[in-house]
């Protein structure tokens, strides 16, 4: 994430007044008072920013009046995958945040949280890590031991631990991912093209059955694979 704070540009999709005002008040406390933000109360509103502007941001209610987010997060992640789209709701069901993940949001903040704890969340972005409440954070470090857990104890499926799943070069791509690199740096850094670490990227979520880089840093981590290195 840029931290030009004078070219940072953020999004707050909340449809009811308080919340809303709260939101970007998190934001200018996280990222400075030269950042842009553009609010909007619904999902038609939000479609049109988009679509006028680049948000490095995007902090999006999960219920709206006229629909849920879902799509929305998703033609981001195809259309705008510079974007850093986070959910921020009062929900917490499991039903909800991992219809959130699928769709493809990196991050998933509770307004419950204290505002210290937002904002800290927050500017852990730009140090590439998740934005996740810590009860979000345990749902989905839970929700992937469970395979694990069960296949130990069937013992009759043909199932293969993820690790074993992924070549070398995967494991590879997936760690320097999961420490906040994009795709052409990482490019960069082993000596690939964009093109070819985006296919690798696509390989690997198939893979794990994930969508996101906040599903893929939680997934390197059970791994092993973030540890000395990870990007400051």
């Amino acid at each position: 994430m840029n931290t030009n704070l004078s070219s940072r540009r953020v999004l707050v999709l909340e449809d009811l007044t308080r919340p809303r005002e709260w939101l970007v008040e998190q934001v200018m406390q996280a990222f400075g008072p030269a950042t842009l933000v553009d609010a909007a109360t619904n999902l038609g509103d939000a479609r049109a920013l988009v679509l006028a502007h680049s948000y490095e941001l995007a902090l999006v209610d999960w219920e709206l009046p006229d629909g849920n987010a879902s799509a929305l997060i998703t033609w981001l992640c195809m259309n705008r995958p510079a974007t850093i789209t986070v959910v921020a709701t009062i929900h917490d069901d499991d039903e909800r945040v991992f219809a959130a993940l699928r769709s493809g949001a990196r991050g998933y903040l509770l307004k419950s949280q204290r505002n210290e704890l937002v904002q800290a969340q927050l500017k852990g972005i730009d140090l590439g890590q998740p934005p996740l409440s810590p009860a979000i954070a345990s749902k989905v470090l839970n929700h992937f031991r469970q395979p694990a857990a069960s296949a130990r104890t069937a013992g009759s499926g043909p199932h293969m631990p993820a690790d074993e799943q992924l070549s070398a070069r995967e494991s590879e791509v997936l760690g320097l991912i999961a420490k906040g690199y994009k795709n052409a740096e990482v490019a960069d850094k082993l000596g690939l093209t964009p093109s070819t670490i985006g296919t690798y990227v696509r390989d690997i979520y198939q893979k794990l059955g994930i969508s996101s880089r906040a599903q893929a840093a939680l997934a390197a981590d059970r791994l092993g694979l973030i540890g000395a290195g990870s990007r400051t």
